[in-house]
């Protein structure tokens, strides 16, 4: 194998294709032969120590193993390696993934990060290769850290500079669209960014006072994720078309479909945020959540305007306002229900699109996965508007305040409750409806037959 994978380097050398000096041909000769060297070892060396510490397959044992420390990710690679070469057929790579997609969530994230801890430097713009899954670390050594994700998606053809493309958003505009304005959609949360090509030097994410003019070095530091061979779920050809099928993206999300997943499905189909932690995913849910109040406080202002007039009346000696106010206090509670049906509508039909056109959601059971979620979501904060809004008078027994802060502190909690409870729950009933709808078509296939 690693024969095969050194003539088809020369043969791209002699193309001129992507391995264009020598230089670079003999370096890719020597990346190889220490592959060979370092998985052979690191296979034999994995399937001993798991047999030995809990009698699982050798895979696993090999894949609770410390990672080597190594730039070029050769060792730990080795180490992670059943056997496999680095030029793998689609059948192998399909094999490993179909292990992989039989681990838990959690598992699956675990040993994808454990695999991508490789960076390579990219010192040039011209060291960037179509393919290449790229990152920019932000605010390093600090709480804020972040990686930004990218993907090179060829050179522009007027410049001959590197194309990428990712989610993304200036900063400005990051601000201006942080909190949701349209009807209670949600729409605005989702334009956070949108997945976009742009020729490098960008003017904003790599602009143009960041690239030497005379050498093309990079004055901002960049990397490229060492992906092993038996992860690449696509040929680079695949990727790119996978990326461009997404193109013009507003669907962002910080936590289910950011910068990093998206470039993580492009290359394995996995719409995963490895950075994305639990605390990260906590503070986004209560960011969410109270997003979602501030829009619930919107829709009480008929029963604010009401039990004030109301108040007014009762000083006046009126009756007429009275039944005004048991009205705008109904429209309140029935606004509430139908913006939150509404929305839980218009989530609904996103994701029966995203089935539709094979993106992010992959297949009937995930479809049903994310109905649960979004009817759970809008029961819950229905729910807990509603009951807030009955136990907040009674604690805070002030016209209109009580029921408000009632109204706004149970939507807040029910988006939580809601959530929470969703993830619980949704993966089992999603199983168990798409197993009953696959018995059902079954019974209708027979009895269409008799």
């Amino acid at each position: 194998m690693a024969i095969l994978d050194i003539h088809t380097e020369y043969k791209k050398w002699k193309s001129g294709k992507i391995v264009q000096t020598r230089k670079e041909f003999i370096a890719e000769v020597v990346d190889k032969v220490i592959l060979v060297i370092c998985r052979a070892g690191g296979s034999i060396a994995g399937m001993i120590v798991g047999q030995i510490s809990d009698g699982t397959s050798s895979l696993k044992g090999a894949l609770r193993d410390e990672p080597g420390k190594n730039s070029r990710g050769t060792v730990f690679e080795g180490l992670l390696c059943i056997g496999c070469c680095r030029r793998m057929a689609l059948s192998e790579s399909s094999a490993i993934w179909k292990d992989i997609l039989g681990l838990k969530p959690e598992e699956r994230k675990e040993l994808l990060q454990w695999q991508l801890q490789a960076r390579e430097p990219i010192l040039r713009l011209s060291d960037m290769k179509p393919g290449d899954h790229l990152l920019m670390t932000r605010n390093r050594g600090t709480s804020l850290e972040y990686a930004h994700h990218f993907l090179c998606s060829g050179k522009d053809e007027m410049s001959g500079k590197p194309k990428i493309i990712h989610y993304y958003n200036t900063p400005r505009n990051f601000m201006k669209q942080k909190f949701p304005t349209s009807l209670g959609s949600g729409s605005c949360l989702e334009q956070l960014g949108m997945i976009q090509e742009m020729a490098l030097p960008d003017g904003d994410l790599i602009a143009e006072s960041y690239v030497d003019p005379e050498t093309d070095l990079l004055r901002v530091e960049v990397e490229r994720v060492v992906w092993p061979q038996k992860l690449r779920r696509y040929s680079t050809e695949e990727v790119i078309t996978r990326a461009h099928k997404r193109e013009g993206e507003k669907d962002y999300h910080p936590i289910n479909n950011n910068c990093e997943s998206f470039v993580m499905w492009c290359l394995c189909d996995l719409n995963i945020s490895l950075q994305a932690t639990p605390a990260w995913k906590a503070f986004c849910e209560t960011f969410y959540a109270t997003t979602r109040t501030l829009w619930q406080a919107i829709q009480q202002l008929p029963k604010v305007v009401a039990e004030i007039w109301d108040d007014v009346a009762v000083a006046g000696g009126s009756a007429v306002p009275k039944a005004l106010s048991k009205v705008g206090i109904s429209v309140g509670v029935i606004s509430t229900a139908v913006v939150e049906a509404l929305m839980a509508g218009y989530n609904i039909h996103k994701e029966y699109k995203k089935w539709e056109d094979g993106v992010l959601v992959s297949s009937r059971e995930k479809f049903i996965e994310e109905v649960v979620d979004n009817v759970i979501l809008a029961l819950s904060r229905i729910g807990g508007s509603v009951g807030g809004m009955i136990v907040g008078q009674v604690l805070i027994p002030v016209p209109i305040l009580g029921g408000l802060v009632g109204a706004l502190v149970g939507v807040f909690g029910g988006h939580l409750f809601g959530k929470s409870f969703s993830e619980l729950i949704k993966e089992d009933i999603g199983q168990t409806i798409d197993a009953v709808m696959d018995l059902l078509e079954k019974i209708k296939a027979e009895l269409k037959a008799v």
